[in-house]
């Protein structure tokens, strides 16, 4: 502990700063100096310091702002690492639905500052919709094959009677998935035009702390929806069911970036997507029987189960949004009725 301490130091002196006490949070260190509280962050490889450097240029005012060393360089270096330092900032991750709906409506603006669209070819859209159907049939074996043993057992324990239980709603899951996913590439065959933005990477409410987006070490060029999955998947499993703040979620990000046909077949695809069961099941079946703890195993699947059930409700309260939007649209553009009258 105190060789760490003595790095940080060191860290701070290029700063001129002096350390009172130092705090773990997580990867982050809270420092208190003689000029204050501030954020001291090491950075695991230069690729994720080209990252924060980038997103300083494209999310400008939307990036907690860095502070210099006394060489006016972004980053220190101590013993072949690299770290940056911000002020420490109070503001709580909040789960609120006035929280939730501002990190949506943000989220699209910080995606709508830096869009653009690119061309993409028949052979990409296939290789990627055949590479997400093998893993996802590869998936689909494993339950099969886990299931079929099952059942054919004398006795099933907890674990294994609740795999039973929830498969048919997990194939099913994989067939919504791969249904949409053919969707978006027939849309994208038309269009041959696909949307990228510079991403945060791991956009979560924790990672946002209005007005400003912090930890921007993964960040990088892809679709938008990158950071609306990934922030929906890390938050269907941390919260009980999901309020309605997060079903209006899209709404919130699409009056800011509306999405297109294929954008939400993909969105739909991929949070259709049963994730988590098959680790289950694997760390389930590389036990040995001694050391398997039903009540533990059983308890591991229902939280996948949970954020599982949270997906689907997320899913299908936006696939009813468009059937309906869809119906008003088709009652909006019918001709108007033959008022003609006969003789």
């Amino acid at each position: 502990m105190a060789a760490q301490s003595d790095r940080y130091d060191a860290v701070l002196v290029q700063y001129g700063l002096r350390p009172v006490r130092i705090e773990q949070r997580g990867k982050a260190v809270k420092v208190y100096t003689n000029r204050g509280v501030f954020a001291l962050k090491p950075l695991e490889s230069e690729q994720e310091a080209a990252a924060v450097w980038q997103s300083l240029q494209h999310g400008g005012p939307r990036c907690l702002p860095l502070y210099l060393t006394r060489q006016r360089s972004l980053f220190a270096t101590e013993g072949g690492r690299l770290y940056y330092l911000q002020a420490w900032h109070h503001g709580e991750a909040r789960a609120d639905e006035d929280a939730v709906r501002s990190f949506f409506r943000e989220l699209a603006r910080l995606h709508r500052a830096t869009v653009r669209t690119i061309e993409v070819s028949e052979e990409e859209a296939a290789a990627y919709r055949k590479q997400k159907k093998d893993e996802w049939q590869r998936a689909r074996t494993v339950w099969e094959e886990r299931i079929e043993r099952y059942e054919a057992a004398w006795y099933m324990s907890p674990f294994q009677l609740q795999c039973c239980t929830y498969f048919h709603e997990v194939m099913r899951a994989y067939s919504f998935a791969e249904e949409r996913l053919d969707v978006w590439e027939e849309t994208l065959k038309e269009t041959k035009q696909w949307r990228i933005a510079w991403v945060h990477g791991k956009a979560r409410l924790s990672h946002y702390i209005p007005p400003y987006w912090i930890s921007w070490e993964r960040a990088h060029w892809n679709s938008p929806l990158f950071d609306v999955i990934a922030a929906l998947r890390f938050h269907v499993q941390t919260m009980p069911p999901l309020g309605r703040e997060w079903l209006e979620g899209m709404e919130e990000y699409e009056k800011e970036l509306p999405l297109s046909d294929g954008e939400r077949a993909f969105l739909y695809s991929h949070l259709a997507e049963p994730r988590g069961f098959v680790r289950c099941l694997e760390r389930y079946e590389a036990a040995s029987r001694n050391e398997r703890n039903e009540r533990e195993y059983v308890a591991a699947l229902q939280r996948r189960y949970l954020a599982f059930k949270n997906t689907e409700a997320l899913v299908m309260h936006l696939v009813q949004r468009d059937a309906a939007r869809q119906q008003e649209e088709a009652v909006d553009n019918e001709p108007p009725a033959d008022e003609s009258s006969n003789d």
